[in-house]
Parts: structure tokens; C-alpha cells; sequence
């Protein structure tokens, strides 16, 4: 024990054995430096300094991350106290005014070192919160239930509320054991699959990436891989508010909340881009034909091409934009049972001489009339 006896406050700081002490806890460790707190008392404050100071760098690292990275940021910050006590001793020197030491020696040192570790762990924090993923950054510090996927097949949870979750593999989300009174609230990396049970009092907020979507009951996809480039929402049934993370903090009451994102029905889906931080709006890739519809089945004869696309508008629950005075004398025949939606529009396109194209989240066919 000897050789601590003439440390100060940063040879503790940079002292393995209690560097140790402080990081891990050992029993070992613990019951050397409780026995030489006791037999030591004039150092126990230099001491206890010591260990807050490092208890403040440790606390913003995760035990993978590496030993020589923590040393460098203590060196640097240790570096700086250094300098910054050589600056108050010249200032003293060059203005010898009387000083009353209220805290005892060391006091400008330990001033000094308050300010460098707070100053540098401000930029640890950020440094640290830099290295994590957008759904460790939005799920750290709160106190939350976590479901993994970590089999080869889909994995279902239910939530609390009643509402499914249908997790891909490697997929997680992070909910609460009970959600709020006024909203429901989970965290999703991956991809998952969402049939939220209605309830207009309670929002349910999906939080993904950097994008956030709010419904009150309804079937939807988010696929939300770790800094992935592009995020992306699609609806199967009902209806469903996507935001940007930054806009949906920020916004300060319900209209201004609505005026910055974008509604999402049946069969459509928005793609974030992460760079530009745009939000697209399509249709599915795959449209479904939205379930209770009258229309289960699509052989026409002699049909009007107006009345097929309506037909496909109501069973899949999209907008087809078309003109209906030219379209009407256009008569289909064909049996488009087992089609996709898209090789649907493909045939009756080919048959009318028309064409048609995606845009925002509906359909737009351009015809210029058919050839009778």
C-alpha cells in the first residue's frame, strides 16, 4: 500500500489497480481500497475525486468497446486539466491577489478537472451516441420489453392492448409492460408486420429508424433494417400518418403535427431516404384485393373498360385516374382472376392502346381512346 501513499488525484486517475476498482468492482478491489480508505483518511478525498471522475468516462462506454480507446480519452481529458492548472497557477503568478482556499489543496486541480470532464463528456456522449443505431439511440435509458427474432421464421407477439405483431427474422421491438393511458408506443428494428387493434382513444405510435407512424387500427409493413438507406411503411388495410422523427417531436399541436406528414391508405407505402431525409409515396409492390370487397373475381365480356378499372379501384382500394367518356366505348373481354393488380393493368392497357404509370400513391392510365 505504500506507494499510494504519495499519490495525488491524477496518479489515482491513471493507476490500473484502481482504475479497476472503479470500472469493475471486484471483491478483491473493493475490500484493498475500503481498507485503504481506512488507513488513509487524509488522501480520502483525492480519492473519491479520482473515482468520480472515472465513474463519469465509464458509465458512456459498453463493455465491447475497447480497453485503449477509454485510456486515449482519459489521457486527452487529463492532458487538458493539466493545461488548464499550468494557465491558474501563471494567472496567479501575474496577479498575486490574496486567495481564500474554501476546499483545501488541490483546489484549483480539481476546479480545473471539473470543468475538462464535463466539457469532455459532453463530447463523449455524443461520441457514444453516434456509434449506436437509430433503434438503440430510441430505446436507451427507457424501461422497456424487448422480443427477438432470432429463428429462421416469422415469430409472433401480442401486445398487451390486443394488437399483433408479427416479427421477420432478426427482427426486435421494444414495448412497454403497460402501455400509457393516452397512446401506445413501441420500437422496431427490422421488419415486422402490424395489426393494431383499434382504439380511438389510444394512438399507436410505431418508432422506426427515423421515421414515425401513428394509427388507431389497421394492417401495415415496416421494413426498418439498421442504417439501412431506405425506410419504408406499406398499409394492407385502413389508414396510417407517417412522419419524420424530427418533425413529430417538434411539432407543437395536433394541426401543425398533420400539415408535415403524409396519409397512407390501402395498398400504398412511403420510402424514406435517409440521406435526403425524402419521403415517397407509391403503391404496393405487391397490391392485395382488400378483404370484404364485392369483387373477388374479374372475368369480363364485353365490359366497358371504364367499369373494369372501377372494379379494380374498389376491389384493391386504390385511385385509378382515367377518362371515363373515352374509356366507356372501350368493351373488354378477359378473364384477369390470377393476375397481379400490375399484370391486370398490363392487359387491359395492351387491349385499349393505353398506358398507364404510378404516381403519388395512385394510378393514372392515359388513353386516347380504342380503335372499334
Amino acid at each position: 500500500m505504500n506507494q499510494y501513499q504519495a499519490y495525488s488525484l491524477e496518479d489515482f486517475v491513471l493507476d490500473a489497480q484502481f482504475q479497476n476498482w472503479v470500472r469493475y468492482r471486484r471483491n478483491d478491489d473493493v475490500t484493498f481500497w475500503e481498507t485503504y480508505l481506512q488507513h488513509h483518511a487524509s488522501q480520502s478525498q483525492d480519492i473519491m475525486r479520482a473515482k468520480t471522475l472515472l465513474e463519469s468516462v465509464y458509465v458512456h462506454y459498453e463493455s465491447h468497446i475497447d480497453d485503449s480507446e477509454i485510456d486515449f480519452e482519459i489521457q486527452e481529458l487529463l492532458s487538458k486539466v493539466r493545461n488548464e492548472h499550468i494557465n491558474i497557477v501563471a494567472s496567479e503568478a501575474t496577479n498575486p491577489l490574496p486567495v481564500r482556499r474554501i476546499f483545501g489543496k488541490n483546489t484549483f486541480f480539481w476546479a480545473a478537472a471539473t470543468v475538462v470532464f464535463m466539457v469532455g463528456l459532453g463530447w463523449l456522449c455524443q461520441h457514444y451516441a453516434a456509434s449506436l443505431t437509430d433503434y438503440e439511440r430510441l430505446t436507451f435509458g427507457k424501461s422497456l420489453h424487448e422480443e427477438i427474432n432470432d429463428g429462421s421464421s416469422s415469430k409472433l407477439i401480442t401486445l398487451t392492448d390486443g394488437s399483433k405483431v408479427t416479427l421477420t427474422p432478426h427482427a426486435k421491438i421494444s414495448f412497454p409492460e403497460s402501455f400509457l393511458a393516452d397512446k401506445r408506443e413501441v420500437y422496431l428494428s427490422g421488419e415486422a408486420s402490424f395489426h393494431v387493434a383499434k382504439d380511438a382513444k389510444r394512438p399507436f405510435l410505431v418508432f422506426a429508424n427515423q421515421l414515425v407512424t401513428k394509427v388507431l387500427g389497421t394492417t401495415f409493413t415496416i421494413v426498418a433494417q439498421d442504417a439501412a438507406i431506405k425506410t419504408s411503411v406499406e398499409v394492407r388495410e385502413g389508414k396510417v400518418s407517417v412522419f419524420r422523427e424530427k418533425d413529430f417531436g417538434e411539432a407543437r399541436n395536433q394541426m401543425a403535427l398533420q400539415s408535415k406528414g403524409m396519409v397512407l391508405t390501402a395498398n400504398q407505402k412511403v420510402v424514406y431516404e435517409r440521406e435526403s431525409t425524402s419521403m415517397i409515396k407509391t403503391i404496393s409492390d405487391t397490391p392485395q384485393v382488400i378483404a370484404g370487397e364485392n369483387v373477388t373475381h374479374f372475368n369480363f365480356v364485353n365490359t366497358p373498360a371504364s367499369e373494369v378499372l372501377a372494379d379494380l379501384a374498389s376491389a384493391y382500394q386504390v385511385v385509378i385516374i382515367f377518362d371515363k367518356d373515352i374509356l366507356r366505348g372501350c368493351p373488354i373481354t378477359a378473364s384477369l382472376t390470377n393476375q397481379s393488380l400490375y399484370k391486370k393493368l398490363d392487359i387491359i392497357c395492351e387491349v385499349i392502346e393505353a398506358r398507364y404509370e404510378t404516381l403519388d400513391g395512385q394510378i393514372v392510365v392515359y388513353s386516347k381512346g380504342c380503335k372499334n
